[in-house]
C-alpha cells in the first residue's frame, strides 16, 4: 500500500485573482489532480483562508512562505474548509493551531472528515477493495488499487471542533457580501460562497474548469444517486450564476462564464448515460468493472481505480432510478445491470 506519491513541479507563487483575493496553489500527491488552490482573502484586520491543503511538512512550509507574502503581517481570522476530501481538510489542525481558529464547515462534512480519519466512511480501505471486487473489478485492479491507493490519515489532521454554517448563511469579508451554498454528488455537503455583487463564486469542486468532478458510489451506501444529486446541484447554481460569472474553482484555472461551463457538465453526463446504455446490450448482465475500460479510455493508477469504479456505479445507478437497468446480486456475490425488457 503506497501512502504517498511524488508531486509535480507547479507555480505556488500566491497571485491575485481579482481586488483582495489571492489564490495560494500548493502541490498534492494524487497524479490526477496534481494541485490545490486555496484562496486568502483580505478582510479589515486580518484574512479569512479557505481550505488548507493536503497535510505534510512540504505543504507547510508553502503555506508558511504565502502568508509572509499576503498577509502583511495581518492574522488568519477565520478558515472555511469547503468540504472534507484531504487535498482541502489535511492542513486543519495546523491552521487552527496556528491562527487560533475552529474551522467553519457543514456538519456532514464535519462528520465526514471525522469518519475518514479514523478509516470509515470513505477510507475503509478493505470494504473499499472488498466492495470493487463485488461489482466486477479484476485481480489486477484490486492488486493497483491496495497497493497506491492514498489514505486519508496520512494528510489530514482535524482539530477537536469546528463551528457550523449551512445555506444561507452570509459572512462580510473585506467589504463583499458571501452567501453560503451547498453542493451534493462530489461530496456530501459541499460549501461554495457566491459574492451577488461582484458576480464571483469560490465554488470548491462543484464546478472545475476542462475536468469533470467526480462523482462516485461508495460501498457504505451501495444504492445511492449521487449523479442525480450532482446535477440537482448544478439546476440550482444556473438558477443563481450568470454568463459573466467569475468561477474560482479548487483546481485549475479560475474562469468565467459559469452557465456555459454547467452546460457542458450536464452534456457530458448525459452522454456518459448514453454510452452507458451502449455497453449493455439487450438481454446481456455486466459489472460496472466490465465498463471502465470503454470509459476511462487513459491508463487508471491505484488511487484512482476508486474513482473510476464509483463514478461507473454512479451512472448505473441512475439509470437504474430511471428505470432503465435492473440491478442483480448473483449467487456469486456479484452485482450486475441489465436493461429493462420492454
Amino acid at each position: 500500500m503506497n501512502t504517498t506519491a511524488k508531486k509535480p513541479t507547479i507555480q505556488t507563487e500566491p497571485v491575485e485573482v481579482a481586488p483582495g483575493i489571492f489564490r495560494l496553489t500548493v502541490p498534492v500527491p494524487f497524479r490526477s489532480l496534481r494541485a490545490v488552490n486555496l484562496w486568502l482573502l483580505a478582510d479589515g484586520d486580518g484574512f479569512t483562508m479557505i481550505d488548507c491543503g493536503w497535510g505534510d511538512e512540504e505543504t507547510i512550509d508553502l503555506l508558511e512562505d504565502g502568508w509572509a507574502e499576503v498577509l502583511d503581517g495581518k492574522p488568519v481570522t477565520r478558515l472555511i474548509i469547503t468540504h472534507f476530501h484531504p487535498d482541502h481538510a489535511g492542513n486543519c489542525r495546523y491552521i487552527g493551531d496556528r491562527w487560533g481558529l475552529r474551522p467553519k464547515m457543514t456538519q456532514l462534512e464535519w462528520m465526514a472528515a471525522n469518519a475518514a480519519v479514523k478509516s470509515l466512511y470513505s477510507d475503509d480501505y478493505e470494504l473499499r477493495g472488498t466492495f470493487w471486487a463485488e461489482n466486477g473489478a479484476s485481480d489486477e485492479l484490486i492488486d493497483l488499487y491496495r497497493k497506491e491507493t492514498v489514505l486519508y490519515d496520512t494528510g489530514v489532521r482535524l482539530t477537536d471542533g469546528f463551528e457550523r454554517i449551512v445555506p444561507g448563511d452570509r459572512f462580510t469579508i473585506g467589504g463583499r457580501d458571501w452567501l453560503v451554498m451547498t453542493g451534493q454528488g462530489h461530496s456530501p455537503d459541499l460549501v461554495m460562497l457566491y459574492c451577488e455583487a461582484d458576480d464571483i463564486l469560490i465554488a470548491g469542486d462543484q464546478i472545475l474548469p476542462k475536468i469533470t468532478t467526480n462523482v462516485s458510489v461508495w460501498p457504505w451506501e451501495p444504492l445511492a444517486d449521487p449523479l442525480k444529486e450532482f446535477l440537482d446541484t448544478l439546476d440550482r447554481l444556473e438558477r443563481v450564476l450568470t454568463d459573466r460569472t467569475f468561477v474560482l474553482p479548487s483546481h485549475r484555472e479560475p474562469f468565467h462564464n459559469a452557465t456555459a461551463r454547467i452546460a457542458e457538465l450536464k452534456h457530458h453526463h448525459a452522454e456518459r448515460l448514453d454510452l452507458v446504455m451502449e455497453l449493455l446490450p439487450e438481454g446481456e448482465a455486466r459489472t460496472a468493472g466490465a465498463l471502465l475500460e470503454p470509459l476511462f479510455s487513459r491508463e487508471l493508477d491505484g488511487h484512482q481505480v476508486n474513482f473510476a469504479m464509483g463514478e461507473a456505479l454512479a451512472h448505473l445507478n441512475r439509470l437504474m432510478f430511471e428505470g432503465k437497468l435492473i440491478r442483480s446480486e448473483d449467487d456469486d456475490g456479484i452485482i450486475r445491470f441489465s436493461r429493462v425488457s420492454r
